[in-house]
């Protein structure tokens, strides 16, 4: 039986160049981190991109958060201490006050067509709904990226971040932490995302996932836009029910 929804945030629910704002958003804090560690920034940008590549792994044991698993690679790979309270300072007050005023033009980030719609028709059902978005970034720094597409505003019962999560996508155990989180099992939950290599569980798990990017993959049990979602929620539903 259907209980919740899980949405996938960005090119699902914000439409965003997410690879631009990757780049601006390594670029501006290995610059901060290099000025605080006084060293050369280039190196520490791509020990900063290391870092990410780390953390995105599958397979890790989960005995750390990401949060944990993120700094720790940062310091070994470019000899700064993240965790030291003086430079998390500095980089929390860039991603809290900074970050919000950088979605320019390249970026050009904003709420999808049709995702508040999808999310009134998930709701109007009496179903739950979670912000799955793969939690490789900051808690700061998604929920700046909510703000920029309005998605601050939907209940959401749980959005994954850095410091809440201790897998990335597309490894099932960052699936099954999620939900569990969520008191829910897989097969009570539709997954809703856009990434054909993040957003169907690696290895499967038991979720199903409504696909809306590019292509028709074979694991989806429905493929469109974000929109033409919304507006056919219903049978979305009712696939997933006769399919249960």
């Amino acid at each position: 039986m259907l209980k919740a929804v899980t949405f996938d945030m960005d090119d699902t629910l914000l439409d965003i160049n997410l690879n631009a704002f990757v780049v601006m958003l390594a670029r501006d804090e290995a610059s901060l981190l290099a000025d605080a560690g006084r060293r050369r920034t280039w190196p520490v940008l791509a020990g900063y991109a290391r870092a990410l590549m780390e953390l995105n792994q599958a397979g890790r044991d989960g005995a750390r958060t990401n949060r944990e698993v993120f700094d720790e690679a940062i310091e070994r790979n470019t000899g700064v201490v993240l965790a030291d309270p003086v430079i998390r300072d500095m980089i929390e007050y860039y991603e809290r006050e900074v970050l919000p005023t950088r979605n320019d033009r390249i970026i050009r980030a904003r709420q999808m067509p049709g995702a508040a719609v999808a999310v009134d028709a998930v709701l109007a059902r009496g179903l739950r709904v979670a912000l799955l978005t793969n939690p490789s970034f900051s808690e700061t720094c998604i929920a700046c990226r909510m703000r920029w597409g309005g998605l601050d505003e939907m209940p959401f019962e749980l959005v994954t971040t850095m410091e809440n999560s201790r897998h990335c996508k597309p490894d099932a155990a960052y699936y099954h932490e999620s939900l569990e989180a969520l008191g829910l099992s897989p097969a009570e939950v539709l997954m809703v995302g856009n990434d054909p290599k993040r957003d169907f569980p690696e290895p499967e798990c038991g979720l199903r996932t409504a696909y809306v990017g590019k292509g028709a993959p074979e694991r989806a049990i429905w493929t469109g836009t974000m929109a033409e979602f919304a507006e056919s929620f219903d049978e979305v539903a009712e696939g997933f029910e006769s399919a249960s």
